[in-house]
């Protein structure tokens, strides 16, 4: 079972759609921690980045083929929207199939508004994913 110390902020909310879109047991950790941490074992993983990587190695899902090409959409300052708008345009998620890619980037665009056509119809996909809307609500802000 890992152990969620949960910070604030879209990472924590990435952390929680992988665990939910993953099927991992967790237990939510009522202290707040200045930046997300996962403890499984004796292995504490700070940064979500780091926990978005270790997850998908562990279980094997939504890890891209060549996981360079999801670092830029992982780190605290991700590519901006003309850069997730240009991602889009020909596929339905960031680097083509779902990933941690995508985990990462929808709690900074869920709430948006005035967003172009490609990055809209990507969020309402990842809107209508059980494991996204609970992994939302589990660690709201």
């Amino acid at each position: 079972m890992y152990h969620f110390h949960a910070g604030t902020g879209p990472d924590t909310q990435a952390i929680g759609i992988a665990l939910e879109e993953m099927f991992l047991s967790y237990k939510l950790d009522e202290r707040r921690a200045p930046v997300p941490v996962l403890i499984y074992g004796q292995a504490r993983l700070p940064d979500a980045a780091n926990v978005l990587v270790a997850l998908a190695r562990q279980t094997g899902k939504f890890l891209p083929p060549d996981v360079d090409t999801a670092k830029p959409w992982l780190i605290k300052t991700p590519p901006g929207m003309d850069e997730l708008g240009a991602a889009l345009s020909d596929k339905d998620y960031i680097l083509g199939p779902y990933s941690i890619a995508d985990m990462a980037m929808y709690p900074r665009v869920a709430f948006a508004s005035g967003l172009s056509p490609p990055v809209e119809a990507w969020r309402h996909r990842l809107s209508l994913r059980p494991g996204v809307g609970r992994g939302m609500g589990v660690f709201a802000t």
